[in-house]
């Protein structure tokens, strides 16, 4: 009995760990909510001028900020995994301090305290120094607060809504092959290829790499060249 019992707590643990959080969410610049999962194509560049160096630089904003969703106040942390970057800087705020990287990892910012139903700005941009592309996965983590300011104690509850950006600057919107969006041809390209002809996947302009209608093994062969260098 007491080996079942223990079995049964450590199930519920692990779910308890593994839980998706709706505390937290992801919204756009016009306050609509932005589903989890979902992948964000920002192409819009603008330029403006360096406030501390008086030179006009390129930034494009991804315009993301997090809302409370409880009637309580609520803590949390924002990680940003850094897949692509061509050249230039990404840069990320939260609660008040801005973490910029230069190359492509992750990273996790200082957590912080939303009041009930708040919404933050999360100043999510890349500054980008040429043409390319830069892309991101952003992941809430929802947090436990104890204590009180300034010798508050956070301790990771679980894992809330994760969104993918896609900074695309100069880029064409479609790359021949690129049927996932990531700006490369790779295998993942050739496994979606696969679900099309299988019927389990919609067609897209992408999928047709040799230009002929049709999405078939000839496509397949064409991203195989693309990936060797050969298309």
């Amino acid at each position: 009995m007491k080996k079942t019992t223990l079995l049964f707590l450590l199930v519920l643990a692990g779910l308890t760990a593994s839980a998706q959080f709706s505390t937290f969410e992801f919204v756009d610049q016009d306050g609509s909510v932005v589903p989890d999962g979902a992948t964000l194509t920002i192409t819009e560049v603008t330029q403006e001028e360096d406030v501390f160096t008086g030179e006009v630089v390129s930034v494009m904003y991804a315009g993301l900020s997090v809302r409370n969703t409880t009637a309580t106040q609520a803590a949390l942390r924002v990680v940003a995994d850094i897949t692509r970057i061509d050249g230039g800087n990404y840069q990320l705020c939260f609660p008040v301090n801005c973490m910029s990287r230069y190359e492509a990892g992750a990273f996790t910012t200082e957590a912080g305290i939303l009041a009930a139903n708040a919404v933050q700005d999360l100043l999510t941009e890349w500054f980008p120094d040429g043409e390319g592309a830069c892309d991101v996965t952003m992941k809430i983590q929802v947090m436990n607060a104890t204590g009180q300011f300034p010798n508050i104690r956070y301790t990771l509850l679980g894992d809330g809504p994760t969104i993918t950006l896609h900074f695309r600057n100069g880029m064409p919107d479609t790359i021949i092959g690129d049927l996932d969006g990531n700006a490369t041809v790779d295998v993942d390209d050739l496994n979606i290829i696969i679900n099309i002809m299988l019927g389990k996947a919609d067609k897209t302009p992408a999928a047709d790499t040799n230009g002929d209608g049709n999405v078939d093994v000839d496509d397949m062969n064409a991203i195989i060249n693309i990936m060797l260098g050969k298309g």
